[in-house]
């Protein structure tokens, strides 16, 4: 069965999930953590994309990110998971998959979803009990949104995110209780290789772009 074509497309907001083989860890020490956060930022220079938000959990990472050129998604994702991969076995003397085949992408209706999946990343650790406040984890863009932490990896700034308040912290203040408030729509990550959250005339456009 042919697969379903990817949207790539410059402009288009996605919710991007990468896990490892067989859910295995991908980090055991914060040099692994960090070694990722490094590709990250050396795959956006080479395959611009904007990086609007992102976690790293112990097996899988989750990525808010719109590509800038046509294409670039998967040149970008490649890269830091080849790269990526070929450091976690040398490290640990392995062979063989580090990640589960290809990511995931999910096409995000940015005034709809935007903060919807800001949110489900930020409170992510908190789901899987790793810390009781979004704050306390610290490979997230969380700090840096919400209260103006430094960041393992720059973020770059969503326009929803800048008019949020006229002043870098009004806009931490309205993001953190967009956090904590429990706002924002459930999100359906299902299990398949494309996925749009968007309204009805927003899925529609995106079906006939893959037609």
């Amino acid at each position: 069965m042919p697969r379903a074509p990817r949207l790539h497309d410059a402009g288009l907001l996605h919710h991007v999930i990468s896990r490892g083989n067989d859910r295995q860890p991908l980090f055991k020490t914060s040099a692994d953590f960090q070694k990722y956060i490094d590709l990250l930022s050396q795959a956006r220079r080479q395959y611009p994309v904007k990086i609007y938000n992102y976690v790293l959990m112990d097996n899988h990472v989750h990525l808010l990110i719109e590509p800038q050129k046509e294409g670039n998604l998967s040149k970008f994702m490649e890269y830091v998971t080849k790269e990526y991969a070929k450091y976690f076995n040398k490290t640990y003397d392995r062979m063989g998959h580090v990640f589960q085949g290809r990511f995931k992408s999910f096409v995000v209706q940015h005034e709809r979803y935007f903060f919807s999946c800001s949110r489900y990343i930020d409170l992510h650790p908190v789901k899987e009990k790793l810390v009781l406040h979004p704050h306390q984890y610290q490979w997230s863009g969380h700090g840096a949104l919400a209260a103006g932490k430094p960041s393992p990896l720059t973020l770059d700034v969503h326009s929803l995110y800048g008019n949020l308040g006229a002043t870098t912290h009004e806009r931490q203040i309205a993001y953190r209780g967009l956090v904590t408030a429990s706002m924002g729509e459930d999100l359906d990550l299902l299990d398949k290789r494309v996925c749009v959250l968007g309204d009805k005339e927003f899925k529609k456009k995106m079906k006939e772009q893959r037609t």
